[in-house]
């Protein structure tokens, strides 16, 4: 891929096979999807052919004790448990497979398809490749790690990088090289995939992020967290509150606030370890019945979906690096910074010279998951990723 390609997809259909509900709630993205059914097998690929087989594949659950995780300030259970698709011919041959890792969304566990079911179908059918998929829920007490290393909520990034990664590679016939592994994501989780993308080109070569979290010059400002000042008068005096209860209570009041997303994302990309009980800063404050805002700790914060200039300064070789980039989002997504962050680090991907693909449709955050996983990002990775 030697030049930006930009691929709009207007699509205007219902999701038979996908129930998922946008159940927002203010101040958090749309929670847990629910499981949805197979969907019809799929057109045949002109360039692929069914596997001879009639088997079905696997999905199964297994549990990581994570080192990385293990120095948490908020009680987080260090025992993490994965989800791991095997396609249909793994327990009859002896090859090796490309994996893809899929990121979840804030509070969800999962990436919006029946499985097996869904994969068995698209595999049957030969429009993908057989494949094995590890789905890496990054939910917490609060909601959401942002696969990011937190002093306070742990090192999610090493964790999914270093020991979720060398787990599949340990324990599965993978084939353990970076050409042959994609990672992939919704939401919170697309910004995760993005930005362990950029970080760990070694470790993985292609990403395909769905409605990621992705801030433009405003998109901070913009977002549920800050966009009024009545909700950021009335987070400071939860806090307040907060402040005034016993001392052995403060903690579990920080984690049950109602707006458990800006929560999370504070201890994620403003932690502060010396800051008990909130463990972040954050950057408003009152003084004489006024807002004042700390602009040192706002760059903290507009730096975690945001800052995008300089990552893509900071990393463009690593950017060069991956075999594919693609981001998908939804022109009516309930979350407006969401599209226009989308486009704004597209803008500044093409200003930086580096290859990508937008795929845009008329869905909104939640609705259309299942779909683009199915018909766009599934069969992105089986084109690029390397097999035996």
């Amino acid at each position: 891929m030697n030049t930006k390609r930009k691929k709009i997809v207007v699509v205007t259909w219902m999701v038979s096979f996908v129930l998922c509900l946008s159940c927002c709630r203010a101040g958090s993205l749309p929670g847990p999807t629910p499981k949805p059914t197979s969907p019809p097998i799929p057109t045949l690929s002109p360039t692929l052919q069914p596997p001879v087989t009639t088997s079905t594949g696997s999905f199964s659950t297994v549990k990581i004790d994570s080192a990385a995780l293990a120095k948490n300030l908020i009680g987080e259970k260090t025992e993490r448990p994965i989800n791991v698709y095997l396609p249909p011919t793994y327990d009859t041959s002896t090859k090796r497979y490309p994996v893809v890792y899929f990121l979840p969304g804030f509070e969800d566990t999962t990436m919006g398809i029946s499985l097996p079911g869904s994969m068995d179908a698209l595999i049957q059918a030969g429009t993908i490749r057989e494949i094995i998929i590890v789905v890496v829920p990054g939910n917490n007490k609060i909601g959401g790690s942002f696969y990011v290393n937190s002093p306070v909520t742990g090192n999610w990034e090493d964790f999914v990088v270093q020991e979720v990664v060398g787990y599949i590679d340990s324990h599965y016939r993978t084939i353990a090289q970076a050409g042959s592994r994609g990672i992939s994501g919704h939401s919170m989780g697309g910004f995760g995939a993005l930005n362990i993308a950029m970080l760990h080109p070694d470790v993985f070569r292609a990403v395909y992020g769905l409605s990621p979290g992705l801030f433009d010059e405003k998109g901070l400002a913009n977002s549920q967290m800050f966009l009024s000042e009545y909700y950021i008068g009335l987070f400071l005096d939860e806090q307040k509150a907060i402040l005034a209860k016993p001392q052995d209570q403060q903690l579990d009041s920080v984690l049950t606030l109602r707006d458990n997303f800006t929560v999370a994302y504070g201890l994620a990309f403003a932690p502060d370890p010396q800051n008990p009980p909130f463990y972040f800063d954050y950057p408003y404050s009152k003084s004489s019945g006024k807002l004042v805002r700390d602009d040192n700790i706002w760059k903290r914060w507009d730096g975690g979906f945001g800052g995008i200039p300089q990552k893509i300064a900071q990393y463009k070789e690593n950017f060069l690096r991956l075999k594919g980039i693609t981001v998908d989002y939804g022109t009516n997504d309930e979350f407006a910074w969401i599209p226009q962050g989308c486009i704004y680090f597209d803008t500044q991907l093409t200003a930086a010279g580096v290859p990508h693909e937008m795929a845009v449709h008329n869905g909104n955050h939640q609705s259309s998951l299942g779909k683009r996983v199915l018909e766009h990002m599934l069969p992105f990775f089986s084109e690029l990723l390397v097999g035996e």
